[in-house]
């Protein structure tokens, strides 16, 4: 989960507190979460984000951005299980992978780190943040994938006439 470059102000805070009680099923829930996390507010922001879950069962981000919420406290079993969700239905994530990933190194599990690492380079060779984890970690990028098979060319039957000609 990234947090904004600069501080949210009160002010901020207050307009998107209005945008969301506004508007619950907007995006509003997301930007939120990230603000409330960005001053240390933790408890509102599992409040927003679970809302945020529930409204989008099967978009895998809202459980990254919950899991972001656990590992900034510390909470990264926590983490790992929102995350685990959310690569049940989605387990070329790339984002879920990578904070899976590096989670998992974290709490020492390097098997598991290393291969979701992996996972998340292999769905996207050119991520910039996948790519800094792995050096970080040191861990090997994966094997190239094998460039898809080609269908051999059949020959075109040639007419009767051609073939005796041929021959």
């Amino acid at each position: 989960m990234q947090t904004p470059a600069k501080p949210v102000s009160p002010s901020e805070i207050a307009a998107l507190e209005h945008a969301f009680s506004s508007d619950p099923s907007s995006n509003a829930w997301r930007q939120l979460t990230e603000a409330y996390v960005s001053v240390g507010r933790f408890m509102e922001a599992m409040v927003v984000c679970k809302k945020g879950v529930k409204a989008r069962p099967d978009d895998p981000s809202a459980r990254v951005l919950l899991a972001g919420v656990y590992a900034a406290q510390g909470k990264d079993r926590k983490a790992l299980e929102e995350l685990s969700e959310a690569l049940k239905g989605h387990p070329d994530d790339v984002p879920a992978n990578r904070m899976a990933g590096i989670l998992q190194l974290k709490l020492g599990e390097k098997e598991a780190g290393e291969a979701a690492l992996r996972r998340a380079a292999q769905a996207r060779p050119d991520d910039a943040e996948t790519l800094e984890a792995m050096r970080k970690w040191g861990v090997a990028p994966p094997p190239p994938r094998p460039p898809p098979a080609t269908p051999p060319v059949l020959e075109r039957a040639r007419p009767a006439a051609a073939n005796a000609a041929a021959a």
